[in-house]
């Protein structure tokens, strides 16, 4: 006679049991037995689905508490914690536009709950923000200009960036949506030439009578310093016996030496003299970090007949100045502090002239012009 075991007797705890390989909800309401399915074999993963199930059967309001640490909090919610957490940690500009990100453009979504913001939530998002207006400050007016594919990808990283947080801290398991950044056409940059640069200086100084500014500027050219590594620049960190500047706050936290030309280390000197030879110290006195540089650049660059020239384009002067009189790529990375040699050519440019000559050489290679003269326009077949 075969004896029949009894059905082992499923634990219920958090409002979970497991079924097989998945993990189920498995809750009462009114006396009713109510179970679904999470579709998840991983425990941490199944409560993040019992709570979204629970608030979409309004479980939450007819007072059945689950107890968990997956509680997930609103898109607002966390974007505000985040902005928090990162005080003094990324720049407050950063902190601002994650912040106005959230609150406008995922206004009607911002109260969900981190896993409800699926693909579909987002590509309406990204659709609402490319059919309207947005406001932009050129050569100080306040003009209104439509959202680019540029801005709807800006705004894709902003959250991506938001999401990796919440995971970090488990707050979720993954991200809840899919979404790829469009690519943009890219547009001719603007660049500061080297034969350029004394007469940018000329025009620097008859805009601004900020030593902070100027010298800021002048760092930026003859060391290729990000504008924020200028603010931080530290007397300490020069070395006058080797001539060498080792900056001590820099973007990707490694060290990098950069020798110094003789004439910004004549120019550092008088100022080092002027304020007294001190041991230490910030070497700009009255550097605001956001953009501090960014007028008087923008209106040099106009007297050249540059428009939308900006400081970080400095770094591209440096760059190519160096690569035209012959300096190794593998120097340039080191004084830039480039770890990936693409990333250094991202800022070497090269001149529309040096086109134009070989153009015309390859055409009388042709036999159909000549360096001095046009190409043959009438070509008989």
């Amino acid at each position: 006679m075969q004896v029949r075991k009894s059905p082992k007797k499923r634990q219920v705890k958090n409002g979970l049991c497991k079924r097989g390989k998945y993990w189920w909800v498995c809750v009462k309401r009114g006396g009713k037995k109510i179970e679904r399915s999470t579709r998840c074999t991983d425990r941490s993963d199944a409560m993040v689905v019992r709570d979204s199930l629970l608030r979409q059967m309004g479980l939450h309001e007819s007072g059945i508490e689950v107890k968990g640490p997956f509680d997930t909090p609103s898109l607002l919610s966390t974007a505000r914690e985040w902005a928090k957490a990162h005080e003094g940690v990324v720049a407050p500009r950063y902190q601002e536009q994650m912040i106005a990100t959230v609150e406008t453009h995922f206004g009607k979504w911002n109260h969900l709950p981190l896993e409800e913001i699926t693909t579909a939530i987002f590509e309406e998002a990204r659709s609402r923000y490319l059919s309207t207006m947005g406001t932009k400050v050129l050569h100080g007016k306040t003009i209104e200009m439509a959202h680019s594919i540029g801005g709807a990808n800006r705004l894709i990283r902003l959250i991506s960036a938001l999401y990796g947080w919440a995971i970090k801290r488990k707050m979720i398991p993954q991200r809840p949506w899919q979404l790829q950044e469009r690519k943009v056409q890219q547009v001719p940059r603007v660049v500061l030439w080297p034969e350029q640069v004394r007469a940018f200086f000329d025009s620097v100084g008859r805009h601004t009578r900020s030593r902070s500014i100027t010298l800021s500027i002048q760092l930026q050219v003859g060391l290729g310093l990000r504008e924020t590594e200028t603010a931080t620049a530290r007397w300490e960190w020069i070395s006058w016996r080797s001539e060498q500047y080792t900056p001590g706050a820099t973007k990707n936290r490694k060290t990098r030496q950069v020798p110094l030309p003789g004439w910004l280390l004549d120019i550092l000197k008088s100022e080092w003299q002027r304020q007294g030879s001190p041991t230490t110290g910030l070497i700009l006195k009255a550097a605001d970090r956001r953009g501090f540089t960014k007028n008087a650049v923008r209106a040099a660059g106009s007297d050249l007949g540059i428009e939308g020239l900006h400081p970080h384009r400095l770094r591209a002067t440096f760059a190519t100045a160096h690569f035209e009189t012959g300096t190794e790529l593998s120097q340039i990375m080191q004084m830039l502090g480039h770890t990936k040699e693409p990333t250094t050519m991202r800022y070497i440019e090269t001149r529309p002239r040096g086109a134009a000559e070989a153009q015309a050489r390859v055409a009388e290679a042709m036999g159909l012009g000549s360096p001095h003269g046009s190409p043959i326009n009438n070509i008989g077949v």
